[in-house]
């Protein structure tokens, strides 16, 4: 089984909200424990050390725990604005025998680096090009995909900057492009037309987080329809408060069913899964799904809701493996 959608290494700590009630305050500066993770899960962006997966002997411990069941690959969209960690993937690989595949490219515009402004189209397109084919900095361990690219609501315009020198590095190198949409159901349309205006390849190209975009069933079809990879990639997490306003987030039941209804169209081939662990709450030490929910009892869920077993292999192996595919 593939994951297309992990993080090993992730701060989004700059984000932290603290709480305003004074109670609460107590646990925004807490440790993430079994004893407080309730509260973490339900306020999440208020919890300074949920915000920070960092822990190499964690990573290895929770990538085991997938590899024991049966898991073969961990893609890692950990890219350029978060603490993108090419030596401790490999070391992660070596210690556990897993497949790891790193990202590159640039995510969404509050974690650019200082000086994107200045920065040209080409500039960056080369720098991942260079990620791709050389390795990343001095380390010599190459980048195997394009992302997650991401995007605000409303759009940057270093992340349209971004795009664009993403879509001229995968021209150059033939690899999958993984994206971050901002929220909103009106992002992955817009990205979508974004993308095949700046020449993309949109077969290859992965659109993340379809759940949390807020798109009902037929919203979900459209961005089908447009040729790209449709990603379910929060299994095993339910957010019933997202930071960014109201997003009706589904439960693995709906999400199960969403994706049946997208074999039944016929975009079987165009379907992805995985778990986005990217925060300690979706640690399995942490009492989240970890890296092998979907292995362990996902793909048995889809099985009984009415997926068969030929159809779970293409979603859990073939599709993903095609994706990473260098064309």
């Amino acid at each position: 089984i593939t994951l297309p959608h992990e993080h090993f290494f992730y701060d989004s700590s700059s984000r932290f909200v603290e709480p305003i009630d004074d109670q609460e305050k107590a646990y925004a500066y807490q440790p993430v424990t079994l004893d407080n993770v309730g509260w973490v899960a339900k306020n999440w962006i208020n919890s300074r050390d949920n915000l920070v997966i960092d822990d190499e002997s964690v990573a290895i411990t929770e990538a085991k725990l997938f590899k024991d069941i049966g898991g073969g690959t961990i893609v890692d969209v950990t890219n350029v604005g978060q603490p993108r960690n090419p030596d401790g993937l490999c070391r992660i690989a070596r210690a556990t025998g897993l497949d790891i595949v790193m990202g590159a490219g640039y995510y969404f515009g509050y974690f650019h680096p200082a000086g994107m402004d200045q920065r040209t189209e080409d500039d960056i397109a080369q720098e991942i090009v260079a990620d791709l084919t050389v390795g990343v900095g001095d380390t010599g361990i190459k980048a195997g995909l394009i992302g997650e690219v991401g995007f605000s609501t409303p759009f940057d315009p270093n992340e349209l900057k971004s795009l664009r020198a993403s879509v001229a590095a995968q021209q150059e190198c033939g690899v999958a492009l993984s994206i971050h949409p901002g929220p909103g159901p009106e992002s992955p349309f817009q990205i979508i037309d974004m993308l095949e205006e700046a020449g993309a390849d949109l077969s290859r190209v992965v659109m993340g987080h379809i759940e949390r975009s807020s798109l009902d069933m037929d919203g979900i079809l459209q961005v089908a329809s447009r040729g790209c990879y449709v990603e379910f990639d929060w299994f095993g997490t339910l957010n019933p408060a997202y930071p960014y306003g109201p997003v009706d987030v589904p439960s693995d039941s709906v999400r199960i069913k969403q994706i049946r209804k997208l074999i039944r169209e016929g975009y079987l081939n165009q379907v992805l899964v995985s778990h986005d662990v990217c925060f300690k709450m979706r640690l399995a030490c942490y009492g989240g799904p970890g890296y092998a929910h979907i292995s362990k009892y996902v793909v048995h869920w889809m099985e009984e809701m009415g997926i068969t077993p030929g159809e779970i292999e293409v979603l859990t192996k073939t599709n993903p493996q095609k994706m990473l595919a260098i064309v």
